[in-house]
């Protein structure tokens, strides 16, 4: 297995970032506090240097909001439609494991995609590989219900794209 070239440099997002939280437990905001919340920011990175991933380079916050709105409204929905199908007993719901082609061959971006189809009611990712998802749907009742389920998933994955895939990732938007 080929191991993931690290990178040494230091992020100013991340080196802010965690300076904010050693501040935050700290408990109050000093001029001592700040600079070692700093100094053990920069070795943090230094000691555990992250590999290197291009999809956090093309971070785009307009997509970002996005995805994190389209996640919410999802949430909303499908608890919704989870507790109707659940409430309703008598009628037994079908459940299928079905597969999910993907148009992005990232890791990063399958593992969010994942992620977020696990995060929503009603399913749960439960494999996935290169340009691959396996998930479990709660509601497959009828061919269209798979289908739907299966557009879903598309769906969150081209969000997924939109917030951080690279300019490759997204051509692969306008083909579909």
């Amino acid at each position: 297995m080929k191991r993931p070239k690290l990178r040494y440099r230091v992020s100013l997002v991340a080196t802010i970032g965690l300076a904010v939280v050693w501040v935050m437990l700290w408990g109050e905001f000093t001029l001592g506090a700040a600079v070692w919340g700093l100094l053990i920011a920069l070795l943090i990175q230094v000691l555990f240097p992250l590999p290197d991933v291009p999809e956090l380079e093309s971070f785009r916050p307009i997509g970002f909001a996005r995805l994190v709105l389209v996640t919410l409204w999802g949430l909303t929905v499908s608890s919704f439609q989870v507790a109707a199908k659940v409430l309703a007993f008598w009628r037994p719901t079908k459940n299928a494991i079905i597969e999910v082609r993907l148009r992005s061959g990232s890791a990063f971006i399958t593992a969010i995609t994942a992620e977020l189809v696990t995060l929503v009611p009603g399913s749960v990712a439960l494999d996935a590989g290169e340009r691959w998802l396996l998930v479990h749907v709660f509601d497959a009742s009828t061919p269209a219900a798979v289908e739907r389920a299966r557009a879903n998933v598309l769906r969150t994955e081209a969000t997924a794209l939109r917030a951080f895939g690279t300019a490759a990732d997204r051509a692969l938007l306008e083909v579909d």
